[in-house]
């Protein structure tokens, strides 16, 4: 098994990679991200975590570590050598990913993105565009010809949740739900409403300029806690993949592992 952690800005995501070529995801779980936690810090708790699944970190093949927060990145990779005895293998643009990146600053793309993407290349027609609903929503484009062409971001819906409920006298904080309707009839489903819908418009907005400007039927791949949700306030079809970013993970290791050996 090999263990994948995703550190995104809001939480950490651990998963165990395992079956042929490690597509199979045997746990996951999280923590909450903490920037000032130390090594000591986060190996306890993924001790924690880890032992309550029952995982035996000392049998782990490997690690692998995806980050969108730099200064996270070394003590987590510390963290899980502490706990398994292996080096992390940490995703850049560096690794063989199997896309050709078309892009100004290859350096600067969001690890997530890149696993995104390389999943997306992997086990889905091309082109296609990745949508990642997270504390920002990314969008990634790949070419028909496993090109990363780039792609959108823009606020997330939780995080434009916030901004709105937190600038404003008026407008009280919300969970983002499933909409009963498509006109909000009260302030918290006018704010959940305009969120749901209007991401999901976006998405078929940009969708449909992408598709025009490529000149090909494009594959649209959603994930993200909030994609179940959004996906079905679509107009053009979207495949939820839950999984995606550790399929992506996956990959990358299959790759890339004898690097770090």
């Amino acid at each position: 098994m090999v263990l994948a952690v995703d550190i995104g800005n809001s939480n950490i995501c651990i998963g165990g990679l395992c079956g042929a070529q490690h597509r199979n995801i045997a746990f996951t779980t999280r923590m909450v991200t903490r920037p000032r936690c130390t090594a000591d810090e986060y190996a306890a708790e993924l001790k924690f975590l880890l032992g309550r699944l029952q995982v035996d970190c000392a049998t782990c093949e490997g690690v692998i570590v995806c980050s969108v927060v730099p200064g996270l990145t070394g003590p987590l990779a510390d963290a899980c050598r502490r706990l398994t005895g292996k080096e992390a293998l940490v995703v850049s643009c560096t690794l063989d990913t199997g896309l050709t990146f078309r892009v100004e600053e290859p350096e600067r793309v969001g690890r997530d993105r890149i696993a995104d993407a390389a999943a997306a290349a992997a086990h889905y027609s091309l082109p296609c565009m990745t949508v990642d609903l997270g504390t920002a929503t990314t969008y990634n484009v790949i070419s028909a010809q496993s090109e990363f062409l780039g792609g959108f971001i823009v606020p997330g819906v939780q995080t434009s949740l916030r901004a709105i409920s937190a600038g404003t006298a008026q407008l009280p904080p919300i969970a983002p739900e499933p909409p009963r309707d498509l006109i909000g009839r009260n302030t918290v489903e006018a704010l959940n409403n305009g969120a749901m819908f209007g991401t999901a418009a976006m998405l078929d907005g940009l969708a449909e300029r992408v598709e025009a400007q490529l000149g090909a039927p494009l594959t649209v791949v959603a994930t993200g806690g909030l994609a179940p949700y959004i996906t079905p306030c679509c107009r053009r079809a979207v495949t939820y993949d839950a999984d995606l970013l550790f399929k992506g993970l996956a990959l990358l290791w299959e790759r890339n592992y004898e690097s770090i050996l």
